[in-house]
């Protein structure tokens, strides 16, 4: 008889299976910290771990702990990459569990910790797209604002709207999403929205972190990047050729000074071999994504803007009469909305969108 089977021997004689009725998962998870941590049987208790860390049961709280343990196994492994995924997964599929959360990456430091954000509390970048090196007309726009409270839109404390918005020359698609501040972590299921069933094939060389449900582009602006830093996002595109997630690999390889529209920035270079994919992270200030590449398409950023409200510049006219402005929080990025009363009683809404063109081969215009 080998170890392993030696070890199974003791493991059912200990943990008896009930005749008639599936163990509970807190008797699961027991189960397995033995095989980790007494039998030494790391891949029984990677399996038995596996069995109980599922984000829909009943008992969160056991199942975190059974991701938690993950995290410990692939430690004990030696695989600080494996580790990374799992801290990741506990943080994507128990944000409740903020503690244990905080735990796990402390096990992991410059591995998966986070950065404080680095935006305020609104900002929108626009990048526009080149196919062959020619502007196309195509963009993609991000953006943070304050999330608003369901009943009386206010801001909500320590909580953001993340969003993304992908426009080609034939399809509209864009991901919202709820997330704790502090964290980055979703509070609730993305918002999604496409006009084309998601079958335009020109979106297919974005997919991956630049259109991702899971927001990669705001987590990677709050790694804590250095030149050989690697690490694994789970990436799930809002694209028809990507219905599960992708676990993709990265690597910081470099450092480089790049120069668009938007301004000149020092950025890190992130790799992401798998996907064919670049993307360049700025080092300083509000750390945006400056530029990506995937093949021959291209995308630069075009404007990156803050806090002001759009309409109440475009639009001063109504204040300079008198009228009183109240800003309004509509669709976030681009869009901007306010009322304007010339009375308590009545008011005008108005919504108004950025868009940075390019004119005259590639200098950037507002409409």
């Amino acid at each position: 008889m080998n170890i392993k089977s030696m070890v199974a021997a003791i493991l059912m004689t200990l943990f008896p299976a009930v005749p008639g009725s599936a163990q509970s998962p807190a008797d699961l998870l027991q189960k397995g910290i033995y095989a980790q941590e007494t039998a030494g049987d790391l891949d029984n208790a990677i399996q038995i771990f596996r069995q109980v860390a599922n984000p829909s049961s009943s008992n969160k709280n056991v199942a975190a702990q059974a991701q938690y343990q993950l995290v410990l196994c692939m430690l004990q492994r030696g695989d600080r990459p494996g580790a990374v995924k799992e801290v990741e997964t506990l943080a994507r599929n128990f944000p409740d569990q903020s503690d244990l959360v905080t735990k796990a990456r402390k096990l992991l430091p410059g591995g998966s910790a986070t950065l404080s954000v680095p935006w305020g509390e609104n900002e929108g970048s626009q990048l526009n797209i080149k196919r062959e090196g020619a502007a196309t007309g195509e963009y993609l726009y991000y953006s943070v604002t304050p999330a608003p409270a369901v009943l009386n839109n206010q801001p909500t404390p320590n909580q953001d709207l993340l969003r993304w918005e992908l426009v080609t020359k034939t399809s509209k698609r864009s991901a919202l999403v709820r997330t704790d501040r502090s964290t980055g972590q979703a509070l609730a299921q993305p918002v999604l929205s496409s006009n084309d069933r998601m079958g335009d094939p020109s979106v297919e060389s974005l997919a991956g972190p630049a259109i991702d449900i899971q927001q990669s582009i705001f987590a990677l602006r709050r790694l804590p990047l250095a030149v050989g830093y690697k690490s694994t996002l789970t990436t799930l595109p809002l694209s028809l050729s990507h219905l599960a997630p992708i676990d993709a690999a990265f690597t910081v390889t470099g450092i480089e000074s790049v120069e668009v529209k938007g301004g000149k920035f020092k950025c890190y270079t992130v790799a992401f071999a798998s996907l064919g994919q670049t993307f360049w992270i700025g080092m300083e200030g509000a750390r945006p994504l400056v530029k990506f590449k995937a093949g021959n398409v291209e995308a630069e950023l075009m404007k990156l803007w803050g806090p002001q409200n759009f309409v109440e510049t475009e639009l001063s006219f109504f204040r300079d009469a008198g009228w009183k402005f109240e800003p309004r929080i509509a669709q976030p990025g681009a869009q901007s909305s306010a009322v304007f009363r010339p009375n308590e009683g009545n008011g005008i809404y108005v919504t108004a969108e950025q868009i940075y063109l390019s004119r005259g081969g590639d200098s950037p215009g507002a409409s």
